[in-house]
């Protein structure tokens, strides 16, 4: 089940980039180059998954047990994400995003973690404003005062 919704997911955003319009400023490579490449490592990937899974089975071991704790805290990391997004602005939403990931996927180190959650956080702010032109939210409370 999900290397077809990784294939689907990955064709929906191939078909979304065909049908971006294209800016008028815009020469060979548009934006709609990163969805296309980005569905089309997805479906390569999903296609890829039934073999992976069948690598990783020990023989007469069944199904490869699915991490569902690991899967729950992405799942509820991702919603804080989105709520913290507005309220606080993307470094914090940030530094609590990839650190929960990181949580989620093995990490112990709480500190580290948290260390390396902020300047992961604190990078993609500064390269999507100084490299890319792009304001990225800075929250609910800080429009305030």
């Amino acid at each position: 089940m999900l290397p077809a919704l990784v294939i689907a997911v990955g064709c929906l955003l191939v078909v979304g980039g065909f049908r971006l319009p294209l800016p008028l400023n815009v020469g060979y490579l548009g934006p709609q180059w990163f969805p296309i490449g980005v569905g089309t490592a997805l479906i390569v990937l999903g296609g890829s998954l039934p073999f992976q899974r069948e690598a990783e089975a020990e023989p007469g071991s069944g199904e490869p047990e699915d991490d569902w704790r690991a899967f729950g805290t992405v799942v509820t990391t991702l919603v804080a994400h989105v709520v913290l997004l507005t309220l606080v602005g993307w470094i914090p939403a940030g530094i609590a995003l990839f650190w929960g990931v990181a949580r989620a996927l093995g990490g112990r180190r709480g500190l580290f973690d948290l260390g390396v959650a902020a300047v992961v956080s604190c990078t993609v702010q500064f390269a999507f404003s100084a490299g890319l032109g792009i304001a990225l939210p800075v929250g609910a409370l800080l429009e305030v005062g």
